[in-house]
């Protein structure tokens, strides 16, 4: 045993008991496949409460905490490091809304808590020259329910979902119409359909495919309208928070890997190894700052700004370290080891996680101007 996420494979049993000798006992690629049962297994050890409070019946992780166990995650499978961040961000959201909300709200998250429901994320589909903060899905007032429609691809947990908790954008709301809002939905609801979008290997154990939803009958009390439940958007940002801190915890993780499989290989590269392993530990220390400043109760603009250029420091930093690594290890090692190409490839999906630095280095530069920082404005 390394020195190597002790601190993170720790918390990660205490949290989740059971869940890190699997993922130790499963070879990598069959973790990271199509066919992987790695989300059941999340789901089976009680890992969709992880952040939940306890008072709702949850875990209680701190988002440090929190930040930790991801790390450890990714260390071992970055398909479901990915997958898992996609639940986290809508149990955050739906956490916010029911802050403050009826005894019934309330209810109905500690419900899902006790069903251990894997809950999707519908938020942030891309359109060609637009925002992804914007939503594609429109949601129609029909007595009492919302009709649904559109899609989300890639969708993670596609296969294993409970609910899909979406953007959308309502009308037959009056004077609300055009309004963002979140909706709960039911993955068994007739009209609710995921067909395949994933085609290439990378990632595939994170069932990243595409749910269509035509005329799906979403009860009204399943729907948060913006304007009633977030006027400020302290809540949406909140759950951007969250998926920011934890999506690059298990990218860092992945890399962790590669660190993992230098110190095995023992080829006496020191210089190399330090290099690698100095970037992901500058970065881990990065997201970590943010996850403390959350947990001592920052919201906001500023945090928000701020984690987004972590972000986009971590994603050059990911690089370096596996080119680093790639090289330490040498041909042979690339040869021999599927893994070592593998995790170089699954690094740079980092990347793509929104928002895109081309699309937010305008508002990013713009609030260090002086200007509101806002996902969408």
């Amino acid at each position: 045993m390394t020195a190597l996420m002790v601190r993170e494979r720790e918390i990660l049993e205490n949290y989740v008991p059971g869940l890190l000798d699997y993922l130790d006992n499963t070879p990598l690629l069959d973790l990271e496949s199509r066919d992987s049962d790695a989300i059941a297994k999340f789901k089976e050890f009680g890992g969709t409460s992880l952040i939940v409070p306890k008072d709702l019946g949850g875990k209680g992780a701190s988002a440090l905490d929190a930040v930790r166990a991801q790390r450890a995650i990714g260390s071992r499978s970055p398909s479901l490091g990915a997958a898992t961040t996609m639940h986290h961000l809508s149990v955050a959201s739906l956490i916010e809304f029911a802050k403050g909300a009826t005894d019934a709200d309330r209810a109905l998250v500690a419900a899902l808590v006790e069903q251990n429901a894997v809950i999707a994320s519908g938020f942030s589909e891309g359109t060609p020259g637009g925002s992804v903060f914007i939503p594609t899905m429109k949601a129609k007032r029909v007595g009492d329910n919302y009709v649904v429609n559109g899609s989300k691809k890639p969708c993670s947990l596609s296969k294993s979902m409970d609910l899909l908790m979406a953007s959308v954008e309502v009308e037959g709301v009056g004077e609300k119409d055009g309004e963002r809002a979140v909706a709960l939905i039911p993955a068994g609801l007739e009209g609710v359909a995921v067909t395949k979008f994933w085609d290439t290997p990378i990632l595939a154990g994170s069932e990243s495919d595409e749910v269509d939803l035509h005329d799906v009958e979403v009860p009204a009390d399943l729907v948060m309208l913006n304007s009633d439940d977030d006027p400020d958007g302290i809540h949406e940002m909140t759950g951007y928070l969250w998926f920011g801190m934890l999506i690059s915890a298990n990218y860092l993780g992945g890399a962790t890997i590669l660190l993992e499989k230098m110190l095995a290989a023992d080829k006496g590269d020191y210089e190399g190894y330090t290099r690698a392993a100095a970037e992901i530990e500058a970065s881990v220390a990065a997201i970590e700052s943010v996850a403390r400043a959350v947990d001592e109760g920052e919201r906001g603009q500023d945090i928000s700004a701020r984690l987004m250029f972590c972000r986009i420091a971590i994603r050059d930093a990911l690089v370096r370290a596996s080119s680093i690594a790639m090289e330490s290890l040498g041909g042979i090692g690339f040869i021999k080891s599927p893994e070592i190409g593998y995790l170089a490839g699954a690094l740079q999906a980092f990347a793509f996680h929104p928002p895109s630095r081309r699309s937010i280095s305008e508002t990013l530069t713009k609030y260090h101007g002086g200007d509101d920082f806002a996902f969408v404005k």
